[in-house]
């Protein structure tokens, strides 16, 4: 090997390091770990990913997504990154983020035994529904509304789940994915969900590039024909020139904005100018469960800048009132304290148990380094002269 070549391995082996050690703005790893799973009969490799609000003790739980093909690791880093990027822009709630390897075994976990006598995707839906998801929610604070992300094999084991799991799901994003294997016809079987009840919206996004355009306009025409239900949020794109691993990138970002834009709708309204009165924020919520049939609350963002809204215009009581509803929900975000104490300065108040809050809040608070403690501590000193 020349010395050239031996230099641009080198490169690209420090660029791809550097790409894959992602760091989030809004998100934090907290663990790898391995599911032995007794349902599948061997070990998934996992990782969770969590909002930096997160952590035990607190009774605030966050929506669930479920990423397949950990070890596609572009794929996999560039959903979270944009799960991070529409989080931080307020564009959708904090969720808990569990990608799930599949290497040797991915063929047998996606295909069912209708079609191939050694496929595992049925003990690969238990594994998911009996096993993965409970342990999400019992150790990894997380509720009821569920997401599955799919790509190639497992956009087609993720559209199946849209059948054969709608009740357990809230939303299923497909990349790639085919719908036909021997004996299995997935439009057909969206096509009967049109004949289902529900509780709220279920939602289903898929993109197919250059790979299977014949699937594509299949399902399309399905779509168009049969799906009538106001609850079925359901729609495919079509990227004609998009080779098969382009596809996640393509669709990610525009499928968790319209699946949360409702949830965007409904909180930006608590924000508005327009709206004076707190008293509109359990109206609002109820506008939440309704859609997304799972409460999800409104980000840190939107709760605090309703505080600051009030605060600039004077009106301090309702600045407190709005920011412990951020603290009732956020617990852990300490500085919220600190910004009621600037208030009850305005209005002459005694600050003696908001300053016990806080100081409680931070001692038991993982949101902040120890670096940051110490800067919410001197500001606190500040606003006490």
């Amino acid at each position: 090997m020349t010395k050239e070549r031996i230099m641009l391995l080198l490169i690209f082996t420090l660029t791809t390091n550097c790409l894959f050690a992602q760091k989030y703005e809004r998100y934090k790893k907290l663990k790898d770990t391995t599911i032995n799973s007794t349902n599948l009969g061997f070990g998934k490799n996992i990782s969770v990913v969590v909002p930096i609000e997160w952590q035990n003790g607190i009774n605030n739980n966050f929506p669930l997504i479920i990423v397949f093909d950990r070890q596609n690791q572009r794929s996999n880093n560039y959903i979270i990154n944009t799960i991070d990027y529409l989080t931080s822009n307020e564009q959708m709630p904090s969720a808990v983020i569990i990608s799930v390897e599949s290497k040797r075994n991915r063929y047998a976990e996606t295909q069912y035994k209708i079609s191939d006598a050694n496929g595992l995707a049925l003990e690969n839906e238990k594994f998911l529904f009996e096993e993965l998801i409970p342990l999400a929610e019992k150790n990894y604070k997380a509720s009821p509304f569920r997401i599955v992300v799919g790509h190639s094999r497992y956009g087609y084991f993720s559209t199946s789940l849209l059948n054969s799991r709608i009740d357990d799901l809230n939303a299923v994003i497909s990349m790639s994915p085919f719908f036909f294997q021997e004996k299995v016809d997935l439009t057909k079987m969206i096509s009967k969900l049109d004949q289902r009840t529900y509780r709220a919206k279920k939602y289903y996004r898929f993109a197919i590039g250059n790979d299977y355009p014949e699937d594509f306009h299949k399902m399309d025409s399905v779509l168009k024909k049969r799906i009538a239900n106001p609850l079925l949020n359901i729609k495919g794109s079509r990227f004609k020139e998009a080779d098969h691993n382009t596809t996640p990138g393509l669709l990610i970002n525009t499928a968790l904005y319209e699946i949360f834009e409702d949830w965007s709708a409904i909180q930006s309204k608590y924000i508005s100018n327009q709206q004076k009165d707190l008293a509109i924020k359990p109206s609002l919520d109820q506008k939440v469960l309704a859609n997304y049939g799972v409460k999800l609350n409104f980000s840190i963002g939107i709760l605090n800048g309703k505080g600051w809204y009030f605060y600039n215009e004077k009106q301090y009581a309702k600045a407190i009132d709005a920011w412990q509803i951020m603290m009732n929900t956020y617990p852990n975000f300490s500085e919220g304290y600190l910004y009621m104490l600037k208030a009850q300065i305005q209005l002459k108040q005694n600050l003696t148990e908001t300053v016990e809050k806080f100081r409680k809040s931070l001692a038991n608070s993982q949101f902040y380094s120890a670096d940051e403690k110490k800067d919410l501590e001197t500001e606190l000193q500040e606003i006490l002269k």
